[in-house]
């Protein structure tokens, strides 16, 4: 841990959900240099140059692919996108990103290995939290395009093998909702159940109701035309749904089955654990497991979709899982994703080294889903302290650790934050993608950007990056084609190896037919370490470098930042 970072601390950023404070606390921590961290002295690291694979996956590797992302369980082993549709491709000059604009750009991500799009919000929305505002769950926002737009997407990705989930804001509306308008009116009216009222700014059933929303003072707002508060977890613009309302429960359950008619493969659930509240809890109460696991039932009727949860605890998303196959196929992994920045600046592996052992207790059936960066926190390139091998060596993890790995777009050419915040510091972490070196617009669009780009729009364009072999889009495309049709990374078993350095993070990922040991040196200069042996095999580099001797004890050696995946077997 940081010097002066205490578990409290950490702890309160936990509770306060990782939006806002945790945006300035990782900051702070990611801009640190890594620090010592190590248990044992420092070793020569091996003097070869780095291993990197080809940049694209053979067409043995294609085929066993497309024989794993056939069927039920196509998601432990796609390989996902998030995508901020408003920021990705703009493709009718009004300057901001749209759903044709998305279908011109598939063949860039079919080619960087992408098998799967998450959207983030797409529907009508006053953008109050950035589409998080929901004003019509049945339609397209016009801002992005209709409906026949959307379901050219759902076909063009198709065509090229690639599903598409959308994200499902269940727990709030928009307070433009029309079910809102109708319920502020008055106290009789036929939807004046539909949200959660008080006559006071406090109830003794919501236990979370006097502790302050997550954006603001207090959770409750007043309505002067009913003379009652409302209940928000978020922005007042955001009225919680009551689902206690029968009527509300069935409407959001018809809404998952309208988006799964319509062919989307999924969904993401946002804030999905704060459905219910209860006098003690309003997070993941029985309730909310009860009504999940409906959604759940519900999906399993479609064949080959899967549902992804954003869970509001960021330690252990476990519960999210339930029995392994009765609530949620994936989770998301922020004990990793969203901390590890902390890990590299501090030198020190245990925050990765304790959310791979919470994995590790996962139920049966269970599916993380990887992450090293989201909308919802900083850039990647600010986590890893704008150190490109922190950057390399953080999203080797994600791609060799077991679970789903997400992409967060313009990840993958290391998109730097931007400075405005016209909704709020968030706003950094979703500037508009970059596609050419030059013209104002830098391919995005003709027009001005509805967000200023981020730093080095010239330089992580796609074009610069296209023609550096040494760039991060060209790691990255090495990275993916590396893993792609080898089923060990989504499936296969883990296991930590206890190397007596605190500074290397290494772990060992093997099936039936494959055996690797990957080892990530967090620290900023060459490490040696070692661990009792439980290992057999060459150790032979195929990616990165350092270098790996396997007797009565394991030797790992790395450079600075440096990192590894030895091949054990075949």
């Amino acid at each position: 841990m940081p010097r002066g970072i205490e578990a409290g601390t950490l702890a309160s950023v936990h509770r306060t959900y990782a939006r806002t404070a945790a945006f300035a606390l990782l900051t702070a921590l990611a801009s640190a240099p890594a620090c010592g961290g190590s248990d044992s002295d420092a070793g020569e690291a091996a003097p070869a140059g780095p291993v990197r694979p080809p940049p694209r996956p053979t067409a043995e590797q294609e085929a066993r692919a497309s024989a794993l992302l056939t069927g039920p369980d196509w998601y432990r082993h796609a390989v996902f996108y998030e995508v901020n549709v408003r920021s990705f491709q703009d493709s009718n000059g009004d300057g901001i990103g749209d759903l044709n604009g998305l279908v011109s750009r598939l063949d860039y991500l079919k080619g960087l290995g992408v098998d799967a799009l998450w959207l983030m919000p797409i529907m009508p929305s006053p953008f109050a939290d950035s589409g998080y505002d929901v004003a019509d769950y049945r339609a397209i926002d016009p801002a992005y395009g209709t409906m026949a737009d959307f379901e050219r997407l759902l076909g063009e990705a198709k065509a090229r093998g690639m599903r598409v989930l959308i994200d499902l804001v269940l727990n709030h509306t928009s307070d433009a909702h029309p079910w809102f308008q109708e319920s502020r009116k008055d106290k009789t009216n036929p939807k004046a159940n539909w949200y959660v009222w008080s006559d006071t700014p406090s109830r003794a059933d919501i236990g979370c109701g006097t502790n302050g929303s997550t954006f603001g003072d207090s959770a409750w707002e007043l309505e002067p035309a009913r003379e009652q508060y409302y209940f928000h977890r978020f922005y007042p613009g955001q009225p919680d749904l009551n689902y206690r309302e029968p009527a509300v429960a069935k409407e959001m359950l018809d809404t998952t089955r309208f988006w799964l008619d319509k062919g989307v493969d999924g969904f993401r659930c946002d804030v999905v654990g704060l459905l219910y509240e209860t006098a003690t809890s309003c997070s993941l109460v029985p309730e909310t497991v009860d009504y999940i696991k409906s959604i759940r039932q519900i999906v399993d009727t479609y064949p080959d979709r899967a549902i992804v949860a954003e869970p509001v605890e960021l330690t252990n998303s476990t519960p999210y899982f339930g029995g392994g196959k009765d609530m949620f196929h994936m989770a998301f992994d922020f004990a990793y994703g969203y901390f590890w920045g902390i890990a590299f600046a501090s030198g020190d592996r245990r925050i990765i080294e304790d959310a791979m052992n919470t994995a590790s207790a996962f139920p049966e059936g269970a599916q993380g889903a990887l992450v090293i960066g989201s909308h919802d926190v900083l850039r990647a390139w600010q986590s890893a302290g704008t150190d490109p091998e922190r950057y390399r060596g953080a999203a080797l993890l994600q791609m060799t650790m077991r679970g789903t790995p997400f992409i967060y777009y313009g990840e993958e050419v290391a998109l730097r934050p931007g400075a405005a915040t016209p909704i709020d510091v968030r706003d950094t972490a979703r500037t508009p993608m970059t596609w050419t070196r030059d013209g104002a617009g830098h391919g995005f669009t003709t027009a001005t950007p509805w967000l200023p780009f981020g730093e080095a729009p010239a330089e992580t364009s796609v074009e610069a990056e296209d023609a550096d072999p040494d760039s991060m889009l060209s790691f990255y495309r090495s990275l993916l084609a590396f893993r792609r049709g080898h089923p060990v990374w989504a499936t296969g078993a883990s296991r930590f190896v206890p190397i007596d350095d605190r500074g290397i993070v290494a772990f060992v990922r093997e099936d039936d037919e494959e055996s690797y040991l990957v080892a990530v040196n967090l620290a900023s200069e060459p490490r040696e370490g070692t661990a009792p042996s439980a290992l057999t095999g060459s150790g032979r580099v195929v990616l990165g470098a350092g270098s790996l001797a396997v007797g009565e004890v394991v030797t790992v050696k790395l450079p600075a930042n440096g990192y590894a995946v030895f091949q054990l077997r075949p």
